[in-house]
């Protein structure tokens, strides 16, 4: 009997309908292009993705916090920093940031705990596997990925938080071994990692999509990370139910809007990248610019057309947490992936 189709996800915060761009932001005040662009995400998006470390703000300034759907992620994507190590501490996978003072622990129970306070849909913590490491420690994150998992869906104590199970793996099979132990579990959705190292390879893209859909053909369908609108249109054919991503405003950064051709200009002003940001947003999510943004948006130009912009100080890079994710203020950003994939981070 075919699968009736997922057309949407119920939240307390309210309805994800499907398929859903979700936009990549942040809490705080560290990155001013994302304060600006907050006001209006519940105008063009259906919820909003966060990272763990990003949203800790919300914690002491709650007022941030949009109206809309709050996805909460692991952040397990820091496993892939130099200054990183995953130990196993009774069956579980913890996440360790050696720094020359001390030592930043992050269990699964500090993730869910902090997803049971402020999120609407949590992620378990799962540690991706990069092209080209050693298949025996791709398999040790692979186990602790699970393992994880389990143990969250085990522990959730809010009934009306949507958990979703992190999937991660290096070919198609291990991908479809990953995702085949949450089959039939109780987890209310499935979201893929470790796809923009891999999303080149369209052949592979698409077959660990087809495979983990095939095990899981009732729970909707995340992918992290990828974004260019036309990759993801093939993704929501593919059977995926939503994506997130952080490249509508990566690009803004740059002076960029979607389909623009060149190299794109740094110098842009804030007010020019808060519009190319909400341009390029309303484009991925087939949205409409509200009234209150036409105000700044007065020109859509190609990139590399603000000749007479001015760049502001550089501030530091995010070394800290992903170096891989874009910095949101009115200076350059570091672009890590192919802006083919609209990729921001190695998730």
């Amino acid at each position: 009997m075919k699968e009736a189709p997922l057309t949407q996800l119920q939240t307390r915060a309210g309805i994800i309908p499907f398929p859903a761009y979700i936009p990549v932001t942040t809490f705080g005040d560290r990155y001013p292009l994302d304060q600006l662009v907050r006001p209006y995400l519940s105008r063009l998006a259906s919820a909003v993705m966060v990272s763990l470390h990003y949203a800790r703000p919300l914690a002491e300034n709650p007022e941030q916090r949009p109206r809309l759907p709050v996805l909460v992620d692991s952040g397990g994507f820091a496993s892939l920093f130099d200054d990183a190590r995953i130990s196993e501490k009774n069956g579980l996978g913890v996440l360790e940031r050696i720094g020359e003072e001390q030592t930043e622990r992050l269990h699964p129970c500090d993730v869910l705990e902090f997803q049971e306070q402020h999120a609407d849909v949590a992620f378990t913590l799962d540690f991706p596997i990069p092209p080209k490491l050693a298949e025996s420690e791709g398999a040790r994150r692979l186990e602790l990925t699970i393992a994880n998992a389990h143990w969250a869906l085990a522990n959730r104590r809010r009934r009306d938080l949507a958990l979703y199970a992190s999937v991660q793996g290096w070919d198609v099979e291990s991908y479809r071994r990953c995702a085949a132990a949450f089959a039939g579990t109780g987890f209310d959705g499935i979201a893929i990692g470790g796809l923009i190292p891999r999303a080149k390879d369209r052949d592979l893209l698409f077959g660990i999509v087809d495979a983990v859909r095939a095990v899981v053909p009732g729970l909707p369908l995340h992918v992290f990370g990828i974004g260019q609108p036309n990759l993801v249109a093939e993704l929501f054919e593919h059977g995926v139910q939503s994506v997130d991503s952080s490249a509508y405003v990566q690009l803004a950064a740059q002076g960029r809007a979607w389909g623009a051709t060149g190299s794109g200009r740094l110098h842009a002003s804030p007010c020019e990248r808060l519009h190319l940001a909400l341009h390029n947003l309303a484009t991925a999510c087939k949205s409409s610019l509200p009234l209150s943004a036409r105000g700044v948006a007065f020109n859509t130009r190609p990139s590399g057309s603000y000749p007479n912009a001015q760049r502001s100080d550089q501030t530091p890079d995010r070394i800290a947490h992903p170096p891989t994710l874009y910095l949101v203020s009115s200076h350059s950003r570091q672009r890590t992936d192919s802006e083919n994939t609209g990729a921001t981070t190695m998730r």
